[in-house]
């Protein structure tokens, strides 16, 4: 190949794929070097120094070692090799686990993975442009022999008893369930721990969306600089005796955690503010340092209770008042509204020191990390295209994701253990299929359904007849069309997409208004 020039970008350019060709990726990434700065030009170097690390592992210790360069994503020049090299990637990935892993089950399900990966590549290499195929071919035929040497070590995993559900529905989710809240965690780290006077706030977000998790995983993570002590005042209940029976709740919590004596029930319902602010002086003086975080889970129960007559309207600027006591006091609200939303204006003591945290759906890799590695043992498995089906039905609302790898396994356990059928040990798109569309799904769910249904009767006027027109519209309809097809003014209709917006309920995408979650857009087109 003497004659090859690299001298003009046109040869060097030709050199690089003609090189390819040859099965010469390292001097195909010196030849497209030369022309990285034009366009598609940076793309064919990384392509070609992709290949060129990938053709240089030869066993599996090599593949787990490989360290491949970021991959370009969008206006691609090559993206049926893009797609491989991506498959590549994750078959690293999986020897990766295969290789440091201690669990056998993640590193058999890693092993059939990559294989599978693999397969999938070689039964599907006539799509490749011509210049690169065969390279990867024999790529991807090396690695499948690789791995199949090392397959005896790490052995078939086999399931003799129905398998242990791993999800949680219903209950607040802790442990190693409880991923993708990095973000709002490190945010309320920083807002107690990481500045002087630690912040009151108040997390927001609709029905089951995860905000007694972080509550309830911030109190059982308590460092030695804050104490989170948690409060759900869903357990009052009817109360009869007033202010000093909520006052009696907190502090019960309070002295648990802490490990202290409670006041007396005497002392809190003859003068509940009283023995409140001094119990509070007692415990600031015990944990010294420490900051007090006090975390009131569903605070809208204080308003209706308010409403109710049952406490008075201040008691609000009572609580303010204990953050004034003491800068190491600070208050963590949880509920479906920001505080400002509330219809009167009793959190309005509150209102300038609060900082509003907004708890949404889950990303797309924290839905795979909870359905795909819910713990150590799981041995059973999803293909790529079921994971991603899952995030698109969800959204990533967790209590959906979980509620679908719930029944999941559920059928897995009555196909194999109860009719005595035989089946892949991986989930596809057709188990979810099959799953979703079983009538026991809906009601298994309807407390979240039926709560953001309930939810978008609050508020701005028009939000359910809207949900009711949009769930007939996959795709989402423009504001124009839907104001048409309501008997609304425009102005009415945007004020309830805002509404229902600011509640995680629907989103504009391209122009088009559209209900996030698709099972919730199903469950209401399937209401009577």
């Amino acid at each position: 190949h003497s004659y090859l020039h690299l001298d003009t970008s046109p040869h060097a350019t030709a050199a690089g794929f003609w090189h390819l060709h040859e099965k010469e990726p390292a001097k195909a990434t010196e030849a497209f070097s030369v022309v990285r700065s034009l366009l598609y030009g940076e793309e064919m170097y990384t392509l070609a120094y992709t290949l060129t690390l990938c053709t240089q592992a030869e066993n599996a210790q090599d593949i787990a070692q490989l360290q491949l360069p970021s991959f370009p994503k969008e206006n691609l020049l090559r993206p049926t090799t893009w797609e491989a090299l991506n498959a590549l990637q994750r078959v690293v990935e999986d020897t990766q686990l295969v290789h440091h892993s201690l669990s056998r089950t993640t590193r058999s399900l890693a092993l059939n993975r990559a294989q599978g990966e693999l397969k999938h590549l070689l039964d599907n290499a006539d799509s490749l442009p011509e210049a690169e195929r065969e390279l990867i071919y024999d790529i991807a035929q090396t690695w499948q022999d690789a791995l199949l040497n090392i397959a005896s070590e790490v052995g078939e995993i086999e399931i003799t008893q129905p398998v242990t559900i791993p999800y949680v529905i219903g209950d607040p989710v802790e442990g190693k369930l409880f991923v993708g809240r990095e973000d709002i965690c490190r945010e309320l780290e920083s807002l107690w721990i990481g500045s002087d006077i630690p912040s009151s706030v108040v997390l927001f977000g609709h029905r089951r969306m995860g905000k007694t998790s972080i509550l309830r995983n911030m109190a059982a993570h308590s460092g030695a600089e804050v104490q989170v002590i948690y409060i759900n005042l869903q357990r009052l209940g009817a109360i009869s005796q007033g202010v000093g029976e909520v006052l009696m709740a907190i502090t019960d919590e309070l002295a648990e955690t802490l490990n202290l004596d409670p006041p007396t029930d005497n002392d809190l319902l003859t003068l509940p503010k009283r023995t409140f602010e001094r119990y509070l002086k007692t415990i600031l003086k015990q944990l010294g340092e420490k900051r007090l975080i006090i975390a009131l889970d569903e605070f809208e129960i204080l308003e209706t209770l308010i409403e109710a007559g049952q406490i008075p309207s201040d008691f609000l600027g009572f609580l303010r008042g204990m953050v004034q006591l003491s800068p190491k006091i600070a208050f963590a609200f949880a509920g479906l509204h920001t505080l400002e939303e509330m219809t009167a204006d009793y959190f309005q003591p509150f209102y300038a020191s609060v900082i509003p945290l907004h708890v949404s759906f889950l990303k797309p890799a924290a839905t795979r990390q909870i359905l795909a590695n819910p713990d150590d043992d799981f041995p059973l498995d999803y293909t790529g295209e079921a994971l991603d089906f899952i995030h698109n039905l969800t959204a990533g609302q967790p209590f959906l994701v979980q509620l679908v790898g719930f029944q999941l396994v559920r059928r897995y356990n009555e196909q194999v253990f109860e009719e005595g059928r035989q089946r892949d040990v991986r989930f596809t798109v057709e188990d979810v299929e099959a799953v979703i569309n079983h009538p026991d799904f809906f009601r298994q769910g309807r407390y979240y359904f039926e709560g953001v249904w309930k939810q978008a009767a609050d508020g701005a006027t028009g939000q359910r007849d809207i949900l009711q027109v949009l769930a007939t519209e996959r795709e989402g309809l423009t504001l124009e069309t839907l104001t048409q097809r309501l008997s609304f003014e425009t102005a009415t209709v945007q004020e309830a997409l805002k509404t229902l917006q600011r509640h995680d309920v629907v989103q504009e995408q391209g122009g088009n208004w559209r209900i996030i979650v698709e099972l919730f857009r199903r469950w209401v087109a399937q209401r009577e």
